[in-house]
């Protein structure tokens, strides 16, 4: 295995962060502190990371990624200052993939579909389309066989399908 710098893993792998911190957060902001958390956390263990396989980089990061994002969701609930809601921040446009081919208002029906899938299918949809990962590198980081993460996509894609065309005959 050849050594990695930091910046050799930040390149490989910050976009597989950025998304995986995403679907759990549905925040950009969020998402983009993430990023760089975690990427301190391997500025931290370097020597350690070194010695992996891509594999277990990749799952390492993955892990470090949820378990951090789910620790902030569970801080955030026992720090309710008060009864206000939450400013709604959405992700600024120039920052999704899908920003030269759709509307804002296509785009933001495709996001609010994608975030309202429960989790066992946001998660592999937005590290297939958005972190472009490998079905076979999805599976290995959710701990699933990739017979199952098949199906799950599977049913993902009609659990969108029939929204995005609900909402399509909503607004049309």
């Amino acid at each position: 295995m050849p050594e990695r710098d930091f910046e050799a893993i930040y390149a490989a792998y910050s976009q597989m962060v950025y998304w995986t911190a995403y679907s759990v957060s549905k925040n950009h902001h969020t998402a983009l502190d993430a990023v760089q958390n975690v990427f301190l956390r391997v500025l931290k263990h370097l020597s350690k990371l070194q010695s992996m396989t891509d594999g277990q980089l990749k799952g390492w990061l993955y892990r470090v990624t949820v378990n951090q994002d789910l620790d902030r969701i569970r801080k955030e609930k026992r720090e309710v200052l008060s009864a206000d809601p939450a400013p709604n921040v959405s992700v600024p446009e120039s920052d999704l993939p899908e920003a030269a081919a759709m509307s804002r208002e296509q785009r933001e029906t495709v996001r609010n579909s994608i975030e309202a899938l429960p989790e066992h299918y946001r998660q592999p949809v937005m590290l297939y389309y958005f972190a472009e990962l490998s079905y076979s590198e999805i599976s290995e980081l959710l701990g699933v066989s990739e017979g199952t993460l098949k199906s799950r996509m599977s049913r993902a894609r009609d659990i969108l399908a029939h929204s995005l065309l609900k909402a399509g005959d909503k607004n049309g």
